[in-house]
């Protein structure tokens, strides 16, 4: 992958791309640990779709779009094929070696969506920490869910050799086709239930290995900037644990059971930290799912790594 960016703090060192404003590498140096899915060297047509990386939008997610002429509605899902992870992204700002900053931008209509919308993405290294501030602007009324889209391993080979917490209660239920219905499902006595930690190799059977969905957060954990972690990734091989704070209000969570050759199916982890799958249509995500014409909306998710 050409036009790569590199940044670099005391602890972590990280690497990204104009294409999709995507997070390609990241790497824990005390360890010379690379702890994500390597897509530096992939081809951009398997990149794109797996949106490896990637800054996803203009929506994230599955979302229905109305009922065409033929009666039948459509799901989009992350953007369609005017997604943000495929465009090539322009360069705005970078501060030596420790931020970026990218930005793009859609016309109306364009993805089937309203409003002349722009978009802007930075990257951050503080110390132990990967900042990432998603922001949107529009000109007409129009559904908003930005996410990042990294596959993160911790340096394990298969997210069976990983832990993972995650402060939900509930997960949303899907439809027929996957889309969201707002309905919140509990996960107590259920096979998601990850409120304390637990390995992803004790849903073997279970069906709980082949994760996408997505966590409804602790209201108290959303909202602003989260100061305590909403998920906790941890690779107990390595000692290597990923925190990660967000002002969303969901995380999708997601065990990468679809990649294909070169890579492989179950190698990696996503947790996309987004607005509500869906969201314009159900209630618990229609209001905050929507930005206004002539506002801004920045969000925020923070990537923690530490050791044992």
């Amino acid at each position: 992958m050409t036009n790569l960016i590199h940044l670099e703090s005391r602890t972590l060192g990280a690497a990204v791309s104009c294409h999709g404003a995507s997070l390609t590498q990241l790497i824990f140096k005390k360890r010379h640990v690379e702890l994500l899915l390597d897509s530096s060297l992939l081809a951009a047509a398997l990149i794109d779709e797996f949106c490896i990386g990637g800054t996803v939008g203009p929506y994230a997610g599955r979302l229905r779009q109305a009922k065409s002429s033929a009666g039948e509605s459509t799901v989009l899902l992350h953007g369609g094929e005017s997604a943000l992870h495929r465009l090539d992204w322009r360069l705005e700002h970078t501060d030596h070696a420790t931020t970026v900053r990218y930005v793009t931008s859609l016309s109306h209509g364009e993805g089937g969506l309203p409003g002349a919308r722009n978009f802007g993405v930075s990257y951050t290294l503080v110390d132990d920490c990967l900042i990432i501030e998603l922001a949107a602007s529009t000109s007409h009324d129009t559904p908003i869910s930005l996410t990042n889209h990294a596959y993160f391993t911790l340096g394990a080979r298969s997210v069976s050799e990983l832990m993972l917490q995650i402060n939900a209660k509930s997960v949303l239920g899907t439809d027929d086709r996957q889309c969201a219905t707002g309905e919140s499902l509990a996960v107590a006595g259920t096979q998601l239930d990850f409120t304390q930690a637990r390995s992803l190799s004790s849903a073997h059977g279970h069906g709980c290995r082949d994760l996408d969905h997505s966590y409804v957060l602790e209201p108290s954990l959303s909202g602003r900037l989260a100061t305590e972690s909403v998920a906790v990734l941890s690779n107990p091989g390595n000692g290597i644990s990923l925190h990660v704070a967000t002002s969303q209000p969901c995380l999708q969570v997601y065990t990468a059971s679809q990649l294909r050759a070169p890579l492989n199916p179950y190698s990696a982890i996503c947790l996309e930290a987004q607005g509500f799958p869906n969201g314009p249509h159900h209630a618990l995500g229609r209001t905050e799912s929507i930005l206004s014409a002539g506002h801004t909306v920045t969000q925020r998710i923070v990537y923690q790594i530490t050791d044992s």
